[in-house]
């Protein structure tokens, strides 16, 4: 069982921590029959965007169950894509695969940039309407991107390859974790490093809250924990628990608006909703997985939906609805 452990509450936190079982998802959908390199989902959960390993990438209103638009990087071609978002406004995409960035009108489907990078793709994040995108590549760098007008804002080096990133909406902070266990905060606009933290393995998943003031990491096979971004100080360490010679890996997570709680999600399909003030899980499910299939589904994506609602992408090619 996963515990969100404030650090100077350990002992509180352990004793109020509530027994749960983890739970199956209330719907499913599936998107991809034979699983999904990349996924992503819009803020409040409405739509997904996926890039699927036999059908290339595919955008999905999520109420109907519904492909809206087929999106691939050539005519006639299924791209395999290696890492997409959605902006917070849920009016555009991107997606990427190799060295190409592809920015899309989510309302139309058009295409509305094509850019080549400087080396290979790793992750993307996108601003407020768009406008911008931090990308994380394996030349050991980060690179601020406008993607409407073409051209690099700001050149953000890395320890090693940068495997994930975030940026909040407003385009002010970013993070980006790399696979020397390093996790920096950087200032958008300068191009200056804020704060620089340490996990025990490859940065496996980074996120920055809406507001821009919490940072969580996690780490493969290691520890994840929470940082405040004004102070530079650790708040807190979440549980990972214990397999048999290592730790349980967070693919995926994603604060709530308030930052009360956030949603994490395993490499193992658990996901799990935690009360960042006290510790307490409140839930955990467990995502479908179809018999005779795969056992397992990594979580690729996460969203905090309406009424008491979540979703989760999985790499099995399902979307998850869980309450």
């Amino acid at each position: 069982m996963k515990k969100f452990l404030k650090s100077s509450l350990l002992l509180l936190s352990s004793v109020a921590l509530l027994s749960c079982t983890a739970e199956a998802p209330v719907r499913t959908a599936q998107y991809a029959v034979q699983g999904i390199y990349a996924a992503g989902l819009s803020d409040d959960g409405a739509f997904s965007l996926i890039g699927s390993i036999q059908h290339g990438g595919s955008y999905w209103n999520n109420s109907k169950n519904e492909r809206v638009f087929n999106w691939n990087h050539a005519q006639g071609d299924s791209t395999a894509f290696s890492s997409v978002d959605i902006d917070p406004t849920g009016e555009f995409a991107a997606t990427a695969s190799g060295q190409d960035l592809v920015l899309w009108n989510a309302v139309t489907g058009a295409l509305d940039g094509f850019w080549t990078t400087p080396a290979n793709i790793q992750s993307v994040k996108l601003t407020q309407n768009g406008d911008f995108a931090l990308v994380g590549l394996n030349d050991r760098t980060a690179r601020f991107f406008d993607v409407k007008n073409g051209g690099i804002r700001q050149t953000f080096q890395a320890n090693e390859i940068v495997r994930t990133v975030d940026i909040t909406p407003d385009g002010s902070l970013g993070i980006t974790g790399d696979d020397s266990s390093t996790v920096i905060l950087w200032d958008i606009q300068t191009g200056e490093k804020k704060y620089e933290w340490m996990l025990n393995n490859n940065v496996s998943t980074v996120v920055l809250s809406a507001d821009g003031k919490y940072a969580f990491a996690a780490a493969h096979f290691g520890h994840a924990k929470v940082w405040s971004t004004r102070s530079g100080k650790e708040l807190s360490t979440i549980d990972t628990g214990s397999l048999p010679f290592r730790n349980a890996t967070i693919s995926q997570a994603v604060f709530s608006d308030n930052n009360k709680t956030i949603l994490t999600g395993e490499v193992n399909g658990l996901v799990s909703l935690v009360q960042v003030s006290t510790g307490v899980v409140y839930k955990e499910w467990e995502l479908y997985t179809k018999q005779g299939g795969p056992t397992g589904a990594r979580v690729l994506a996460l969203a905090y939906g309406r009424d008491s609602r979540y979703h989760a992408i999985g790499s099995n090619g399902y979307l998850n609805i869980l309450q």
